[in-house]
């Protein structure tokens, strides 16, 4: 009987990564001696769409570090030698990796369980790399220099990857690292994971990772510097004001690993004109929206900081919002771990002087404790203050705040709660914002309860608590008043036994959401209803119902004409239908088709995207959405929104984007045209053209901008 046990233990127990003094040439063809004297990490198991038992393609990991790099070599056992690539765009996600064949692996190396680093190959090798926050946000503006390489031996796909140690935030005193390892054949429509979890969350989901001991490990001996400078030469012409513009612009930015945890980053002078163009959207609602932050300098490790927030819409710090009016002059940053259990952060930008804009000083400080490996506490300040040839003014917004956040052993429960209490000179009371959230989350089923209440004196100058700023556009004013709001959700999902035909289905996706003022009066009420149908086609198909029971406190003019919808009592009710296709697929689309009340009057609403990829040269895509609303009184308006992108490929290091968008709502046209081309590892040649029209196709303004940077490693 002990035999047996220690049998069982065996083989269950995994190898530990070996500390090998060999080196490898990351090409895909494991060529080398010490690839055959490692033991595999094997036996993946069904993940998407199917969720139970053993994967039919089984895939083999083989891992071993020589002090200097992490070595990773994945063979996935296809039955077919063709290969499935949608985009040889780095870090395209979507198209690149999660609808194309690849691998990817999830890393956290101090076993918290809610942040890591996620790298993925796909089958022509291009590669992705992003930072894992708060369970399963990928941050994948984050980029890492590691080498890749990737073949095809009969029907076999062989990934080789080869990340240096300094990539890491470690300290070599913990043994052990977190892993996941995942194959995704688009081919078959699968997923398959090393580590077996319920579907339902990610793939990269860090809390679904498996320990495995890292033998010798040291602190990494490589670079611990690294050097960005970078020259920006632009020219063109504001039409309107019949303006010239040309300027050069040296930058440079700075790397300093100050530990294996800790690092430093500066940047002087910076420029982000390479950066993508956003993707414009038509807004109906009372209040504004956000879009992602994509500056490389407020990337790394910027969970810290990008997870302040105590609700979608009450986020005491929004990175965009530095830089938007007035240009930066410099920043600094210190952020990483100063212990296993204890990170660190601490930003500080300094912006230029504008026209009529006093310069500014933006400082944010975060202090993140694990206590355990079910809670941890984050402590910040966020500061904004006018300067005056570096001298402190009077004029200054600080929010200060405390946040704890749970995750029960078992990974069903999960929740946090904080408070915030912002510092404006001038004003006292009411300056306060909390929120609790509890959630219940598995394979079928998924519940939860938020509580958020924000004061009207809550003002966070660099944050976004949008549904503060009440607009009234009888009286072209700004009030702001503070709220209660109450959410509940419910989300059940079933998977039949026979998946041949239905995938899964969604029986109730629901959502409630109450707000009350300061005078504790119940003013606004939001409800969500959503089923689905998922076959294992890959083809799916929904229905959305929307019903509003708002008192509207402040007129608001949604046509834009000077024609306003007044206070008062309004329920609104819509339903949503969408079919969505295979996007796997050469050719992929959806539809939706959306109609019901709005106000006084109703709103029809139709999008539709298309997209063609001729790989391994061309991807296309086209989306447009068709907005009318009618009136009896007000009138009538149709709002146009569309865009045109076009991605060609001449590798996965040189490719030329264009987009093309027309926003009816905001009377804009715009076309931008970036042409990238990574010349050696991470240092990049951008050429970018970007022309604004009217709606009426008056010319406002062009310009050229041409971007050099080179990477150097000391």
């Amino acid at each position: 009987m002990i035999f047996l046990l220690c049998i069982i233990i065996s083989a269950t127990a995994q190898a530990p990564i070996q500390y090998l003094e060999q080196s490898i040439e990351a090409d895909g063809v494991l060529d080398e001696p010490v690839w055959e004297i490692i033991a595999p990490y094997d036996n993946f198991q069904n993940f998407f769409p199917i969720n139970e038992g053993a994967a039919r393609l089984d895939t083999e990991v083989k891992i071993f570090q020589d002090g200097k790099y992490l070595n990773i070599a994945f063979i996935y056992h296809d039955s077919l030698a063709e290969v499935r690539v949608n985009s040889l765009k780095r870090d395209n996600y979507g198209d690149g990796f999660h609808l194309s064949d690849g691998v990817g692996l999830i890393i956290d190396p101090y076993n918290n369980q809610n942040r890591g680093y996620f790298f993925a190959l796909n089958g022509a090798g291009t590669q992705l790399d992003a930072l894992i926050a708060n369970y399963d946000n990928e941050n994948l503006s984050w980029d890492a220099l590691w080498e890749s390489g990737h073949r095809v031996h009969g029907t076999d796909k062989v990934y080789e990857i080869k990340i240096p140690l300094s990539t890491f935030s470690y300290d070599e005193n913990i043994s052990s690292w977190s892993f996941q390892f995942y194959t995704r054949d688009a081919k078959d429509r699968m997923y398959t994971v090393w580590n077996k979890f319920q579907r339902g969350f990610l793939q990269f989901d860090t809390r679904f990772l498996k320990r495995l001991e890292i033998e010798n490990l040291q602190p990494a001996r490589t670079a611990k510097t690294t050097l960005i400078p970078a020259i920006t030469a632009g020219h063109g012409k504001d039409l309107i004001e019949a303006e010239d513009r040309t300027n050069l612009i040296p930058s440079l930015d700075v790397q300093y690993k100050v530990t294996d945890g800790l690092r430093l980053d500066a940047t002087i002078n910076p420029d982000f004109s390479q950066v993508d163009v956003d993707q414009q959207v038509t807004n109906l609602t009372r209040f504004n929206i956000v879009f992602p932050e994509r500056r490389n300098f407020f990337i790394e490790n910027s969970d810290l900081f990008t997870t302040l927030q105590l609700a979608n819409d009450i986020n005491p710090f929004y990175s965009r919002f530095i830089g938007a009016s007035q240009d930066i002059l410099m920043g600094l940053k210190l952020s990483g771990n100063v212990s296993p259990n204890t990170r660190i952060g601490w930003l500080n930008v300094q912006s230029k002087k504008g026209e009529d804009e006093n310069a500014q000083n933006y400082m944010v400080g975060v202090l993140k404790q694990q206590f355990g490996e079910v809670f941890n506490v984050t402590g910040y300040l966020v500061n904004r203050q006018a300067t005056d040839n570096f001298s402190l003014e009077g004029d200054f917004n600080r929010v200060a705040g405390l946040k704890g956040n749970y995750l029960s052993k078992n990974r069903k429960w999960s929740g946090f709660g904080g408070y915030s209490q912002s510092f404006t000179d001038g004003l006292q009371g009411e300056t306060h914002a909390f929120s609790f959230e509890n959630n219940y989350n598995t394979r079928t089923l998924t519940f939860g309860t938020k509580l958020n209440a924000v004061g009207k004196n809550y003002f966070t100058d660099i944050g976004f608590v949008p549904r503060l700023d009440n607009y009234d556009a009888l009286n072209n004013r700004v009030i702001r008043e503070g709220y209660t709001q109450l959410s509940q959700n419910l989300l059940i999902n079933r998977f039949p036994k026979n998946q041949n035909t239905i995938q899964s289905y969604r029986l109730i996706n629901a959502n409630i959401d109450l707000y009350w003022d300061e005078q504790g009066e119940h003013y606004e009420t939001n409800y969500f209803y959503n089923t689905a149908l998922y076959f294992a086609s890959q083809v799916s198909t929904y229905l959305n119902v929307y019903h509003d029971d708002v008192t509207l406190k402040y007129a608001f003019d949604p046509l834009r004409n000077g024609n306003l919808i007044l206070p008062g009592q309004y329920k609104n009710t819509a339903v949503r239908m969408g079919l969505n296709s295979d996007y796997t697929r050469h050719v992929y689309g959806s539809v939706n088709l959306q109609w019901g009340s709005f106000y006084e009057g109703r709103r029809t609403r139709f999008g539709a995207n298309f997209g063609y990829r001729f790989l391994p040269l061309l991807s296309l895509q086209l989306n447009y959405e068709y907005n009318t609303l009618s009136f009896e009184e007000l009138g009538d308006q149709n709002l146009h929104l569309f865009g045109v992108s076009a991605e060609v490929f001449f590798s996965n290091k040189l490719n030329w984007t264009t987009y093309v968008q027309y926003n009816q709502q905001i009377d804009n046209f715009n076309i931008n045209s970036r042409l990238q081309w990574e010349y050696k590892p991470l240092s990049f040649v951008y050429l970018v053209f970007a022309d604004n029209y009217s709606e009426s196709l008056r010319h406002k303004d062009w310009g050229f901008t041409l971007k050099v940077n080179r990477r150097l490693n000391f």
